[in-house]
């Protein structure tokens, strides 16, 4: 059960020249551009493979981008080899960054609150607010999976291999374990629940929210600046 299994499923996530990647970055960019108007430093948290970094190093800005999982960090890495890509990919833990104070202009954080409890997230909110500076953006886009469930559990999630086979909340409903079935096989994987009133409560102790888009139903795009 883990989400190597998962990112390597959907090409969405491991396949920055797949349609499906393709289709993710052409949903966000305008949103990027309208927020992003002036460029700067930018930390990509949690990258992934690094497609988001490449596009914004594309579009004239300075990007750093910090994952924990090697898995990933090597193809985001093999994509900059072809690419012939300055940006550089860390590997670091998003609750503990390893940067100064004040370092970027801008904190992208894309699709992955999932991944983290809420203590944790507390912690990678204080981080990316401490790392950006006076004035800089923190950029959040998720989905609301509190909402998303119903959905899930009625089974009209369906992808072009895989499909939702099972999906198996905790009594709380504070992380969610999903099964995704194929005609070849299958994995679980287990994530965390975030809903919309969650999220901006969390993000409140260390930002003011000064924009914000729904993506579709169930995802938002969000922009903070840190208070300080």
């Amino acid at each position: 059960m883990g989400f190597v299994e998962y990112y390597s499923a959907f090409k969405a996530y491991s396949d920055i020249n797949s349609d499906e990647y393709r289709k993710r970055i052409e949903n966000i960019e305008p949103l990027l551009m309208k927020f992003m108007k002036t460029r700067g430093r930018v930390l990509d948290l949690a990258c992934g493979v690094g497609g988001f970094s490449f596009l914004l190093e594309d579009l004239g800005f300075e990007v750093v981008g910090l994952d924990n999982s090697k898995f990933m960090l090597e193809k985001a890495r093999e994509f900059a080899k072809e690419r012939e890509s300055r940006v550089e990919f860390i590997e670091g833990d998003a609750r503990q960054l390893p940067f100064e104070n004040d370092s970027f202009d801008y904190v992208l954080f894309i699709d992955s609150l999932v991944h983290f409890e809420p203590p944790e997230l507390s912690r990678v909110f204080r981080e990316a607010a401490r790392v950006l500076k006076p004035g800089g953006r923190f950029i959040l886009q998720f989905t609301d999976l509190r909402t998303l469930l119903p959905v899930l559990m009625n089974g009209q999630v369906v992808g072009a291999e895989y499909w939702v086979n099972k999906v198996l909340p905790d009594p709380e409903e504070k992380t969610v374990v999903i099964e995704f079935q194929s005609e070849k096989d299958s994995f679980r994987v287990r994530f965390n629940v975030w809903g919309k009133v969650a999220v901006e409560l969390l993000a409140k102790l260390y930002f003011r929210k000064i924009g914000e888009e729904k993506l579709n139903e169930h995802s938002y795009f969000q922009v903070y600046e840190p208070k300080k």
